[in-house]
Formats: structure tokens, C-alpha cells, sequence
């Protein structure tokens, strides 16, 4: 092989774009990032676990305002999971002071509630922490906390039943394997890459994805049919008990009620219950 022509195989073996140089360096410090991140992240949920463990309420609650706020601003699936921990650990621990301890518990999920936009199982599993409510509490406090709370557990009610489709069909289940087309020469399953015909590869590509989007639905569906049913029972039950307390607010509930919730006989239900309590 001539020389000049060994040397321009070098080159170009050896020679890289700037642009991919840039893009590399680019991929590595977004990697980096996002183990550093993830890093940061495990050290603040053990400080977290570190607290609740000493039941430390007054610690935790310091770093929490810090560390949540921190999180906030970085990284929203990390600050959920971050706030998930401490809801979680406050509204399980003992600290010998449940009113500070449900009034701490209400405030951080509030904070998230009121945070953006969250997925419907995030927010069912982020206001069930409000039915915690603080034994001793003074009256200018309760109402408003009572009217915030109240009208979250009904927003995420009313959300959940505008979620679930009732004509759903649980019977018609997504494919473990998506079948793959005749004479593609591939077992049910496998990837669509694997499939030589490019005709072929893209019926098989539309057929996995039209199955995907059948599976997050049927999930979706399965997981508001299973929870449903007893999280319309707990809103019903925090009404009732949030409102059997002083001040009487009848009329703030009815008000609630009737912009939350269109059934007649759950209004009804919610109500006479109360009045049973007084009667008590």
C-alpha cells in the first residue's frame, strides 16, 4: 500500500468531527450530573431516615425546608420521591406531639399538592397524608387548614371519577408478545429491528406501539378499579370527621359539596352523618 494512502487511513480512523467531540463531552457531563444528582439524593434521604429514626421532628424539619426546596428547583421527579419519604416517615413515626407532627405533615403535602402538575397516583398517594389532622388546634388555624384539605381530597375525587372509564374492558388484555407479522421470520416478541422487510418492520413497530399505549390503559383502568372504591370512602370519612368539629361550618360543605361532587345521594350521605355525630 502506498504511504499516502496508509496515512489518510490513519486520519481518518483517528479523526473525529469537532461537533462529536462537543457531543461526547456533552453526554459525559450530563452522566456525571445525573450521578452526582442521584448521589446528592440517597445522602438526603438518609439524613431523612437518620431523624425520623431519633424522632428529631425539629432537625427534620429544618433540613426538610431546606433539602425540599433544593429539589424543587432541580429535579421534579427527585423532589417527589424526596417528599414521598418524609410524608411518609412523619405520618408513621411517633414524635409525642401529634398536633405539630400532623400540622408539619399537612403543610409539606400540601406543598406538593399545590406544587404542578402530578400524575394521578402521585397525587391519590400525597393528599391521603392530609387525613392526619392535628388533636389540639386552635380555631383560627383548623378552619382554613379544614377548608384547604377538604378541597383537595375533592379535587383528586372528582378527578379519579373523570378518569375512569366505566365502559372499560378488562377482558380485552394487551399482548405479552406482541404477535409478529407473517413471513417476518421472527418469533412473537421480538424486536422490530430484528424483522429484514422494512414493510414488515414498520407493521410490526405500529402493532408494538398501538399494544403499549393498550397496557398503560389497561393498567390505568386496573389501578383506579382496584383503589377507587375505598379512597371515595376515605374522602367521605375525612369529611365527615373534619366537619363533626368545631367551629360548625355546615354551609361551607354544602358549598364544597355541591361544587365537588354531582351525586345527590353522596352530598346526602356526608351531611347526615354529620348530623349523627352531633346527635352523639
Amino acid at each position: 500500500m502506498h504511504c499516502w494512502v496508509q496515512t489518510l487511513l490513519t486520519f481518518l480512523i483517528l479523526f473525529v468531527p469537532p461537533g462529536l467531540h462537543a457531543a461526547s463531552r456533552r453526554e459525559n457531563e450530563e452522566s456525571t450530573q445525573m450521578q452526582s444528582s442521584a448521589a446528592q439524593l440517597q445522602d438526603d434521604l438518609a439524613k431523612v431516615s437518620s431523624f425520623l429514626s431519633s424522632r428529631d421532628l425539629d432537625s427534620l424539619e429544618a433540613v426538610v425546608n431546606v433539602e425540599s426546596a433544593k429539589w424543587q428547583r432541580r429535579d421534579r421527579q427527585s423532589f417527589l420521591i424526596y417528599m414521598y419519604k418524609v410524608c411518609s416517615g412523619v405520618s408513621s413515626y411517633d414524635f409525642g406531639d401529634q398536633s405539630k407532627q400532623s400540622l408539619l405533615l399537612g403543610r409539606y403535602a400540601i406543598s406538593v399538592l399545590t406544587s404542578g402538575d402530578l400524575p394521578l397516583k402521585e397525587q391519590v398517594k400525597f393528599v391521603e397524608f392530609l387525613a392526619l389532622d392535628p388533636i389540639v388546634v386552635d380555631e383560627a388555624t383548623w378552619g382554613p387548614l379544614r377548608l384547604r384539605k377538604a378541597e383537595l381530597f375533592l379535587e383528586v375525587r372528582r378527578r379519579l371519577i373523570a378518569s375512569t372509564d366505566s365502559t372499560f374492558d378488562f377482558g380485552d388484555r394487551p399482548y405479552l408478545n406482541v404477535p409478529a407479522p407473517p413471513n417476518s421470520g421472527v418469533p412473537s416478541g421480538s424486536s422490530p429491528q430484528s424483522i429484514k422487510d422494512p414493510k414488515l418492520r414498520a407493521e410490526y413497530e405500529s402493532a408494538v406501539a398501538r399494544n403499549s399505549t393498550k397496557a398503560r390503559q389497561y393498567n390505568d383502568q386496573y389501578w383506579i378499579k382496584t383503589n377507587a372504591p375505598s379512597f371515595y370512602k376515605e374522602v367521605e370519612r375525612y369529611l365527615v370527621d373534619a366537619y363533626a368539629r368545631p367551629p360548625s361550618s355546615l354551609s361551607e360543605l354544602q358549598q364544597l359539596l355541591l361544587k365537588y361532587v354531582s351525586d345527590e345521594s353522596v352530598r346526602a350521605r356526608v351531611l347526615q352523618e354529620i348530623q349523627k355525630s352531633d346527635q352523639r
